[in-house]
């Protein structure tokens, strides 16, 4: 990969096609909802107090969304939401949709972001596709389990395949065969693409993600993966911070 070429700009240029493409993704946007459910199920009550979460790499406002409508389905009251993410172009985007009173958006390194929050302030964080491609990924996981307040809750969800030689395959199979190729014909940013599949292959076995949130005090760790040629791929790893 090009010196020149940041992730952040390559999420610019991506950013208007960016929700067609996930759209052909199996199970995209169901997932999505898994991992939303499972924060909004944990959020720990406020005495009739909108709970305060933050999406961090929100993108173009699927995640935000999902965090929405499962706390919705859920029949919970209201959500303080700020969605945070490091690309205009793709807050451009969430921003051109409809949302409720007490959604925000923001661009800024996540990392960042959080430093800037006092202690035990948020109640939920979601980071969908975010840890692989934060270089400071244990940095971000301690920040998060600063402002998180007791019983507060964090969930993780990305690709993973290290440790399985299976998933490896499956993911190179995919990638090489489908999403760069399509990237290729849908006119998307096919340099993106090819990050994709190579920041997969090499980010975190599960198991260290989970080493991860217990490193930084978090309890309860939990995992799970999806159906289809997604599992042992896809995972959401939930962890709260104590009482």
């Amino acid at each position: 990969m090009p010196r020149e070429w940041l992730l952040a700009e390559a999420f610019d240029r991506a950013a208007p096609t960016y929700d067609a493409m996930v759209a052909l993704s199996p199970g995209y946007h169901e997932q999505l909802r898994c991992a939303a459910a499972a924060l909004v199920e944990d959020l720990p009550e406020r005495d009739g107090r909108a709970p305060v979460v933050l999406d961090l790499g929100c993108g173009s406002g699927a995640s935000t969304r999902a965090l929405l409508e499962t706390r919705a389905d859920d029949g919970g009251g209201p959500l303080e939401v700020t969605g945070v993410d490091a690309s205009t172009g793709m807050v451009t985007e969430a921003l051109a949709k409809g949302w409720p009173e007490g959604v925000w958006f923001t661009v800024a390194d996540a990392v960042e972001h959080l430093g800037g929050l006092p202690d035990a302030s948020v109640d939920g964080v979601l980071a969908a596709y975010l840890l692989r491609n934060v270089p400071e990924r244990q940095a971000l996981v301690e920040e998060v389990a600063r402002v998180l307040r007791p019983g507060g809750v964090l969930v993780v969800h990305d690709y993973s395949v290290a440790g399985s030689v299976r998933a490896r395959a499956v993911w190179a199979a995919v990638c090489h065969t489908v999403i760069i190729p399509l990237a290729a014909l849908k006119r998307s940013d096919v340099p993106l693409h090819r990050y994709l599949y190579t920041s997969v292959r090499d980010f975190d076995s599960v198991a260290q993600v989970c080493r991860r949130l217990q490193r930084a005090g978090l309890v309860d760790v939990r995992h799970r993966s999806y159906p289809g040629w997604q599992d042992g791929v896809v995972h959401t790893v939930v962890g709260r911070r104590a009482p």
